[in-house]
């Protein structure tokens, strides 16, 4: 089979949860099935890709914001590259068919945000949404803003499969906790937050409830920040200059996995109240490191952790506030959610997420167009 892969849309400069997915799933197919043969449309990625003896990189996509130049990709030269490479099936994660081809296209949607966000195409989403032969996303939530509240799609022609928190996010020992807070915080317990430094992510009445929370507990409590994007100039940076506690807030941009990782698993708890709720592998993440999480309040939230995180309305800071307290004041309720979040993650893999993608991919170059 002839696999035409298409995640250019993910580059350096994406969210690194919607990068991890293409490092940690997408490569994971392509080696575990040397069967088959992989065609690459170029990202940044493609060095790694390289390695594999049954992919090749053949492509690269137009320029973002382009409108001419990718009408132009969609409707001549990607129906033409799948003719010269005869695809079997075409994946892509850019949220857009050919309307020119017949070769049966799954999109790949890990975050409905992307679509509803997307600034070029967005006459042809329901067209192309119509013409995919199969449509992967990541909570039934997502299924259902597909289906009914946005674009009126076929509910069977739409598969949720659930990714998981990455294999290296696991619980430390003592010692191991204490280095990272000797490196990080001087010693000091703090909370966690992981994700892009932007207007979407609620920084600003996350900073809000980090002073309220400080105001009335009077402890040495930290927060670290880790983000690989900062947007310049948003509410949050310019929050954090006048900021009280300024001095007690840590921002990390330059670190590796395994840093994430002991960064992750040495937090006194995780606070991930985000106004848009799609990709949920860092609350996951969390919960298999060990550490209690307060999230947003948001439907693919509770989806997802079930009864084993506390919820805070994203918009009302003194809620997330509350949550904050809560787990500070009631030792046994954090034990508790360490407890029930180690069992909710565990039910996420990596191993049965790529099962089901594969087995979709196979299943989507099957059905007739």
């Amino acid at each position: 089979m002839n696999i035409v892969i298409n995640s250019s849309s993910i580059s350096k400069h994406s969210p690194f949860e919607q990068s991890n997915f293409v490092s940690d799933y997408i490569f994971k197919i392509v080696t575990s099935h040397p069967e088959h043969s992989f065609f690459l449309i170029r990202n940044h990625f493609a060095d790694a890709f390289l390695t594999t003896s049954n992919c090749s990189i053949i492509a690269t996509t137009p320029k973002q914001g382009n409108l001419l130049s990718w009408k132009i990709w969609y409707a001549l030269k990607l129906p033409a590259i799948l003719k010269k490479y005869k695809a079997d099936v075409f994946i892509n994660l850019d949220s857009i068919c050919s309307l020119k081809t017949s070769i049966p296209q799954c999109l790949l949607l890990p975050d409905i945000s992307f679509v509803q966000h997307l600034s070029l195409f967005k006459k042809n989403i329901p067209p192309s949404f119509n013409k995919a032969a199969m449509i992967i996303t990541f909570s039934e939530f997502a299924k259902n803003t597909i289906c009914k509240e946005y674009y009126k799609t076929q509910a069977e022609k739409v598969e949720v499969i659930y990714t998981a928190a990455n294999e290296k996010f696991l619980p430390v020992d003592w010692e191991e906790k204490e280095k990272t807070k000797e490196k990080y915080t001087d010693g000091k317990e703090y909370f966690l937050f992981t994700g892009e430094i932007d207007n979407e992510n609620n920084l600003v009445n996350i900073l809000k409830a980090f002073s309220f929370f400080k105001k009335r507990q009077k402890s040495n409590m930290q927060l670290i920040i880790a983000s690989k994007k900062v947007i310049k100039n948003n509410a949050f940076t310019e929050s954090l200059k006048t900021y009280k506690y300024r001095n007690e807030v840590k921002i990390i941009t330059a670190f590796k996995t395994e840093e994430l990782v002991s960064i992750t698993a040495a937090a006194y708890a995780f606070v991930y109240a985000v106004k848009q709720a799609g990709f949920y592998t860092p609350v996951l993440e969390a919960m298999q490191s060990g550490v209690p999480v307060i999230t947003s309040n948001a439907v693919v939230m509770t989806e997802i952790c079930g009864a084993a995180a506390l919820f805070a309305d994203p918009a009302i800071f003194e809620n997330i506030a509350d949550k904050m307290m809560l787990l500070f004041k009631d030792e046994n309720k954090r034990n508790e959610l360490i407890t029930l979040g180690k069992q909710q993650a565990a039910q996420f893999t990596m191993a049965s997420t790529n099962t089901l993608f594969w087995q979709n991919i196979v299943k989507c170059a099957d059905i007739p167009t």
